[in-house]
């Protein structure tokens, strides 16, 4: 090739929620391990050596070998694969973000973000680019996150206040900067983001010629592209979530004409046909697994039946039992619980704690406050937005059972009904409140929490540990568990379906 023409391939992952085991298929084969990501990376750099790999974001959250060590298990992990680079996702910083500032410091590649930042100076919490040079060619990534991280933030309390995030377009501007200022431009410029594909599309359409991107690689919203799309001449990809698959992006730089082309892509599925397998991360993520396993191989309860948990803008079966349980359990007049709390696909009918801490993994506190009908029902309409329903943006809610709701999502005609009667403005109930979303409460139910709570009366702590007051109530329960009922219906046109009963699941 001429000395000109650059050959390079870049691997992305994205949204790997701290899922490294893989599972076997029906057909009695791996697929979805860390160890054959880790493998399909090495066989792809020694084939090609002008190969990166990144991540863009959320490594950890989603299953107990990450949550059991807050995140350092995957780090170990990671760091036994050669990874150059990964952006900093909003899970990340579930552990907090003192915690998050260690374990970028304890990987052993770069973890980058650059519009996260200190409000008073605008420093950088973590470094906001990563330059590589490749066969010649500089190969610049810049970290980008979503404004979602904010609402998380507020609950850090004290070090929350003082940071926020900026910018897109102003970050990557201040990155040139700082670049020009030490002499160096970079050929290939990426973006590696995690702020949702609809948000990496519009940031494609809005971002000026002169800053010269040409490539968006991003994660977030957990999307499956058939091929990549082009947007304002920049190419922008996706490639799922959790392990499922691969992407593989090859492209020529042309130095003379300073271009990128001959672009070609493909999502490779991770499993047995398409990947070896690295006998080192498997045998770490084995180490983990036994040690879980050890832990948490107890049983907890036994349901009716595998309840399902799918949608995160809709009622499920999982979402049913838990919130009714925490009523219960808390002797509360209802209780609402985000529907983004739960992080698996199904549940039962054997119960383990492992099962239970993957379902529910937080440990936070649950708090009761008095509201009067009219917040209730003004929270319920601000849930029953389409960003909601259809995207599965902010906030939906899990309500115990003593509540109904009946909304016509075409005509906005809300009802709602307690104990069997029209909820009055003036009625006031005890209702518990994860501390998350009470703080929060201004982007899940449209009210600032200086209106929900106005005297130190009106609240008080119903649980100081959630997970621990679910373990319990479930242990000593049995045969729970069952059939989405009538407590949530949603009529109408929703997402493009026309409903009758109830919103599609």
């Amino acid at each position: 090739m001429n000395d000109d023409l650059k050959r390079i391939t870049i691997l992305h992952s994205n949204d790997i929620h701290g899922k490294f085991t893989g599972e076997i298929g029906e057909d009695g084969k791996l697929r979805g391990s860390m160890a054959q990501v880790a493998g399909l990376v090495a066989q792809t750099k020694k084939d090609n050596p002008n190969t990166l790999y990144c991540i863009a974001g959320d490594v950890f959250q989603g299953s107990l070998i990450d949550t059991d060590y807050q995140g350092l298990s995957t780090i170990d992990i990671l760091n036994l694969i050669d990874i150059d680079v990964m952006s900093l996702g909003n899970h990340e910083l579930d552990y907090g973000i003192s915690h998050m500032l260690f374990a970028g410091r304890y990987a052993n590649f770069a973890v980058i973000n650059a519009n996260f930042i200190v409000k008073s100076n605008r420093k950088h919490l973590f470094k906001p680019y990563y330059m590589v040079e490749v066969d010649g060619a500089l190969v610049l990534f810049i970290g980008l996150l979503t404004e979602d991280i904010i609402d998380q933030t507020r609950a850090e309390g004290l070090v929350g206040r003082y940071v926020t995030v900026a910018d897109a377009k102003d970050e990557i501007r201040r990155t040139y900067s700082k670049l020009a200022g030490k002499g160096r431009k970079a050929d290939v410029v990426i973006l590696l983001t995690h702020i949702g594909w609809e948000a990496d599309l519009e940031l494609a359409r809005s971002l000026e010629e002169e800053l010269d991107v040409d490539i968006i690689i991003g994660g977030h919203s957990h999307t499956y592209i058939d091929e990549p799309v082009v947007e304002n001449g920049i190419l922008v990809l996706q490639c799922g979530f959790e392990n499922t698959h691969i992407g593989k992006l090859e492209f020529v730089y042309n130095k003379t004409l300073d271009t990128v082309e001959e672009c070609s892509w493909e999502m490779i599925p991770v499993d047995e046909d398409h990947c070896p397998t690295d006998k080192y991360v498997s045998a770490m993520i084995n180490t983990y697994e036994y040690e879980i396993n050890s832990k948490y191989n107890k049983l907890v309860t036994t349901l009716k039946r595998q309840l399902d948990n799918y949608g995160r803008g809709n009622t499920t079966e999982v979402g049913q039992l838990f919130v009714d349980a925490f009523a219960d359990a808390l002797g509360l007049d209802l209780m609402c619980m985000a529907s983004s709390s739960l992080r698996c696909y199904s549940l039962g009918p054997d119960v383990t704690l492992e099962d239970l801490k993957e379902a529910y993994p937080y440990d936070g506190k649950i708090y009761c406050l008095k509201m009067s009908g009219e917040q209730i029902k003004r929270g319920i309409a601000h849930m029953l937005r389409p960003e909601v329903l259809e995207q599965w943006q902010d906030a939906f809610f899990h309500f115990s059972k003593r509540l109904k709701i009946d909304f016509d999502f075409d005509s906005k005609e809300l009802n709602v009904m307690f104990d069997g009667l029209p909820m009055e403005d003036d009625r006031v109930l005890e209702v518990g409140m994860q501390e998350y979303y009470l703080i929060n409460s201004e982007t899940g139910f449209g009210i600032r929490p200086d209106e929900l709570v106005t005297e130190e009366s009106d609240i008080w702590l119903a649980s100081p540990d959630a997970f621990l007051t679910l373990k319990e109530y479930l242990s000593g329960h049995r045969d729970l568990g069952g059939s989405i009922d009538d407590r949530c219906v949603i009529r109408g046109n929703v997402g493009g379906f026309a409903l009758e009963v109830e919103k599609i699941r």
